[in-house]
């Protein structure tokens, strides 16, 4: 995933983009003071970018409610139903995995069920949980010194709707996890690591607290999940999980493929500016 990043941010770099790095967008400009076209989007500081069309990343509700006041976001993205969440646990360790160990190894838990009904209908967290466990550093050489691993491990949770108190609960959970994770085979003698629960995921932008988005029901999938431009903002043009076409990695590609062409029929409306 983090070859597809570097690789498109190369190609954009190399066709001249210029890429500004910690520069937070606080505002998106629009002419006739917020019923106009976009004419821009401000940053953190102060500075004013100008620009004729701007492509929004956050998740819609989030966007609406942060960059764009006085404007709904469509009903679905704020009423629908959002997907469950995730404890994130990325550490370097000291120690190696065990020898059949895949690059991604699924642990799942025995009442199958009881975790769809746990997460999803009860807001808990599931009773056996499955988790992923992904070894990056076997397949990648210099990810870790010799004798260290790096470890992805992913734990799916409810989302901010649920019952969890993450600030009291984390801790207790990421007990848990660690332990399951050496009883597994997997060294845990940890050297560094970051820790992702949906409150983090919530202050980067995601709506309840989950990086899954709208949830993949009949009424959130293809021409029924929020569209990727508002005709009530012109020039604005949404990516990401959120918009069309879904969630993972090659929908969210082609979600900016459809913006980006999107984008030019906007253009050769406006003169070819």
């Amino acid at each position: 995933m983090h070859a597809m990043a570097t690789g498109l941010a190369h190609a954009v770099t190399k066709a001249g983009v210029q890429i500004r790095y910690d520069s937070p967008v606080t505002r998106i400009l629009r002419s006739a003071g917020s019923r106009g076209a976009v004419v821009g989007v401000e940053l953190g500081g102060g500075e004013r970018v100008v620009a004729d069309a701007v492509v929004c990343n956050p998740d819609l509700p989030v966007a609406y409610r942060t960059l764009l006041g006085g404007v709904d976001a469509p009903r679905v993205a704020r009423n629908g139903k959002y997907s469950p969440s995730c404890l994130l646990w990325i550490a370097g360790v000291k120690g190696m995995p065990p020898a059949n160990a895949a690059h991604h190894n699924i642990h799942f838990g025995r009442d199958w069920n009881g975790a769809f009904k746990a997460l999803i209908e009860d807001g808990v967290r599931m009773p056996d949980p499955s988790i992923l466990v992904t070894l990056h550093s076997l397949d990648t050489k210099g990810l870790a010194p010799d004798g260290h691993s790096s470890l992805y491990v992913l734990e799916p949770t409810p989302n901010l709707d649920g019952k969890i108190d993450w600030s009291r609960e984390r801790d207790r959970i990421m007990g848990d996890i660690r332990e399951r994770v050496g009883r597994l085979g997997y060294p845990t003698d940890v050297v560094v690591e970051r820790i992702y629960d949906p409150l983090d995921w919530e202050r980067l932008g995601m709506e309840r607290g989950t990086p899954f988005a709208l949830a993949h029901t009949f009424r959130q999938t293809g021409p029924f999940r929020p569209n990727n431009i508002d005709k009530r903002v012109p020039g604005l043009f949404f990516v990401g999980s959120s918009t069309v076409p879904g969630v993972g990695v090659p929908m969210v590609l082609v979600s900016g493929k459809l913006a980006a062409r999107r984008i030019g029929d906007y253009a050769a409306t406006r003169g070819g500016r």
